[in-house]
């Protein structure tokens, strides 16, 4: 073939549209990722991705959310940028997420006064409420927004003094994880012993009587009827067996607890210990359960039943052992018996409410003495059934939702021997392949 000045021409105008082509395509990409705002979250576990419960929260709020952003270069890298991409997705969720960067080496008395004690920690502010964050985490930050939007200042006071699950203990009978989780969440707690006296305030508190082993006096069982009469909100965690003589207070409020326990004979093919330990099989519709969806663990649980004439409104929470029954009698060898025992499902958990002249008086009832307890509390979906329970009988519906999980991704430990060979691959002897292979091709076309 011989090569003329028209053929030459012909290749460089060829030459000269591909690459007009080629940077026309190249702007037009830069321009449109300007544009958009497409991303793909590719970690293991979504930690780039807020939470379906993070972003209900902040779609929640109608209030403007202010962060002051204490942060500088140091040794570890660029702070500021660190903190920007974090709360990146959350400006992106809500639009009046307002966000000042201070260096405190360059005003220390703004930093002073916020308290500020460490490098990329957060002062956030909602509705004149204003908290410090120091950790760059979802779990931690969604916590501390609840903390700054539950306004109601009413505490969870435990009864304690009958061996009821504590609040403050930390037995595997005891509520002391509870407890923990409640706290972060901006809830006020506090114990009540009936031998110190005094009765709390029902419209300022909810009274926890968690499942009682001794029986009260009758006097004590007075003290509680008084303070549900006189509006006090309740949340009652049941024995199977025993009641430690609130039966009195039962009748009050309108329910019947019969004796026996509930009974699943599937329980065993699910991996739990025995037939006495139930699964939710069904939740009912209420704002405490509306967003539920993971199943929750109920061992050795009791019946409620509503009374024909109750003044509170019934409504069930909890329906379990849909293939199991509940039996009255020994559960040893039990098998079911339609005179005197109950074919599933069985209510276990419930609300009751009534107006009273001033607001609306909740109560909860659930027949675990162990479901939220130290030792089951993790199991499933139970921490969020509880802190659900909590948020309505505190008046805080909109705090209702599931607690965000934390991150876990998965860790890629590579040897020194492995990353020097990826770096010299990836950055040395690819690029070097490459040049090579495009010399040999450019002389050989020479040669040609």
């Amino acid at each position: 073939m011989k090569i003329t000045s028209r053929f030459r021409t012909g290749v460089l105008v060829q030459n000269g549209i591909f690459l007009a082509l080629l940077l026309a395509v190249s702007v037009l990409v830069v321009f449109l990722a300007q544009q958009s705002n497409i991303k793909l979250d590719l970690t293991y576990s979504q930690r780039n991705t807020l939470t379906d419960e993070t972003l209900a929260l902040l779609q929640d709020i109608d209030a403007p959310i202010e962060i002051t952003a204490f942060a500088f270069p140091d040794a570890d890298g660029d702070m500021q940028s660190v903190v920007s991409k974090f709360l990146t997705p959350y400006q992106a969720a809500k639009s009046d997420i307002r966000v000042n960067f201070v260096d405190p080496r360059e005003e220390p008395n703004i930093a002073r006064q916020a308290g500020v004690t460490k490098n990329g920690e957060l002062r956030i502010k909602i509705n004149e409420r204003s908290e410090n964050l120091k950790s760059h985490s979802e779990q931690d930050l969604v916590n501390l927004i609840i903390r700054l939007m539950r306004f109601n200042k009413r505490v969870v006071v435990g009864l304690i003094g009958h061996g009821e699950g504590d609040l403050r203990g930390q037995g595997s009978r005891d509520l002391g994880d509870l407890a923990g989780q409640l706290t972060a969440r901006g809830f006020k707690l506090d114990t009540l012993n009936f031998a110190s006296g005094g009765m709390p305030n029902p419209g300022d508190n909810v009274l926890l009587i968690a499942s009682p082993t001794s029986d009260l006096l009758p006097g004590e069982t007075n003290r509680i009827k008084r303070f549900v009469d006189n509006g006090g909100d309740l949340l009652w965690f049941v024995e199977p067996n025993k009641t430690g003589k609130l039966d009195e207070l039962a009748d009050l409020i309108g329910i019947e607890l019969p004796l026996g326990i509930v009974l699943d004979p599937g329980a065993k093919l699910r991996g739990l210990p025995s037939a006495t330990f139930a699964l939710a099989a069904h939740y009912g519709k209420h704002p405490i359960t509306e967003k539920m969806e993971s199943n929750t663990l109920f061992p050795h649980s009791r019946m409620i039943v509503p009374a024909d004439d109750g003044e509170f409104r019934f409504a069930p929470l909890v329906e379990v052992a849909e293939q199991g029954w509940f039996e009255s009698g020994d559960i040893k060898n039990a098998t079911f018996d339609p005179k005197s025992d109950i074919k599933g499902p069985i209510v276990v958990a419930a609300a009751l409410e009534r107006n009273t002249k001033e607001r609306t008086q909740r109560i909860v009832v659930v027949g675990s003495a162990f479901a939220f307890s130290n030792e089951y509390l993790s199991s499933l979906g139970n921490s969020d059934l509880a802190l659900g329970m909590l948020n309505w009988l505190s008046g805080d519906e909109k705090l209702i939702s599931i607690a965000p999980k934390s991150r876990v991704d998965l860790n890629l430990d590579l040897s020194p021997l492995a990353v020097s060979l990826i770096v010299n691959g990836f950055l040395v002897v690819l690029p070097l392949g490459f040049i090579c292979a495009g010399g040999l091709i450019w002389w050989r076309r020479r040669r040609a």
